[in-house]
């Protein structure tokens, strides 16, 4: 036999045993004795401990640290606020904001909220995630506008149908007769704005996909809610109730978010539920707001929620079920939008 031969024939010896080795591993390794079997299955049993705990920490570590770069971002430019405000003499004070006045309560909104939270994000896609995330929440697709749509015509209608009931029962009385102030309701509109943006982001944006990605859809979408009424319990006039509905709206959010796999309809759900509450004069999750009526609600506190607004109330409970059901039937009846694959070609 030639030495090339030779060499070609030890080498497919050595690919067959290769194969034994892997495949039957008894007829070259030592028997396999209790000890060593209980061993390893110790080892094993250790790991998937390990993995266990790792899914079950790793999401509340993701948004722990992202709250904590938030914080940071936020004490920063409330530093910079006060050493402006210091340096300048200015006349604002933090203590005097008031849902009252919308515009001073607006920018309140936006430079110590919504900004603190984009700077965080983009510090966590840096540093992080390592990619871009905020552009997946705002997806190009033709359901945009459907989706933005649908969100605001629920809010208006379900709000229109409780003032209609509140009226009917005799549980509302007008102090004043509508007066339409545009450049009042367009600051309360771009407040309503800048918090559901924000809640939007951080809760459903940020907390939703970490969280079902790990606990599962359920524990997901419970414990994304449970933050987001627990980050509530500093409201004005808060009672359990009025907690328990909170939870439920975000119960709401996080289901329009999953339907869809977008923020648009979630937000304009949020945007719409709040500015046409406050539009038709309920006190919006504790806060009075400037609106086209003003209204001395007069029904019984466990209905109406009282000073809260109609969310502590079994009304508002029953708007939050109803804006729930009709989330779901859009989400089913929703068609996927078309996508394009990388070859150019569209497909459904």
């Amino acid at each position: 036999m030639s030495p090339a031969l030779s060499i070609s024939h030890d080498h497919h010896i050595f690919q067959e045993t290769s194969l034994l080795r892997k495949r039957i591993p008894l007829f070259y390794h030592e028997k396999e004795t209790p000890g060593r079997l209980r061993k390893r299955g110790q080892v094993q049993m250790g790991k998937n401990i390990f993995l266990k705990l790792r899914q079950f920490f790793y999401p509340l570590w993701v948004i722990g640290v992202f709250s904590f770069l938030y914080l940071c971002n936020q004490l920063l430019l409330v530093f910079l606020a006060g050493l402006c405000t210091h340096l300048l003499k200015l006349p604002w004070k933090l203590q005097e904001l008031n849902p009252s006045a919308p515009r001073p309560f607006f920018f309140f909104n936006l430079f110590f909220g919504l900004i603190p939270l984009l700077l965080a994000f983009f510090t966590a896609e840096k540093f992080i995630f390592r990619k871009r995330v905020l552009p997946r929440f705002f997806p190009s697709s033709p359901r945009a506008r459907q989706d933005l749509l649908f969100g605001l015509s629920l809010g208006f209608s379900l709000f229109a149908l409780l003032f209609l009931a509140f009226a009917g029962l005799g549980w509302l009385r007008v102090i004043h007769e509508p007066v339409f102030a545009f450049p009042t309701l367009f600051w309360v509109a771009l407040t309503f704005l800048v918090s559901a943006l924000f809640e939007e982001l951080f809760f459903r944006g940020l907390h939703l996909p970490v969280l079902t990605a790990h606990w599962g859809l359920a524990p997901g979408i419970a414990f994304s809610a449970l933050l987001f009424s627990l980050a509530h319990l500093n409201n004005p006039h808060l009672k359990f109730l009025g907690l328990f509905g909170i939870l439920m709206a975000g119960v709401l959010f996080a289901l329009a978010y999953i339907v869809t796999g977008a923020l648009y309809l979630p937000l304009a759900l949020h945007f719409s539920w709040n500015f046409f509450q406050s539009f038709f004069g309920f006190a919006v999750s504790g806060f009075a707001f400037p609106s086209i009526f003003q209204l001395e609600v007069t029904g019984p506190e466990l209905w109406t929620g009282g000073a809260f607004g109609p969310e502590a109330g079994c009304s508002g409970l029953f708007l939050l079920v109803l804006a729930i059901g009709a989330t779901l039937l859009y989400g089913r009846h929703r068609q996927p939008p078309t996508t394009t694959n990388p070859t150019g070609k569209s497909r459904p």
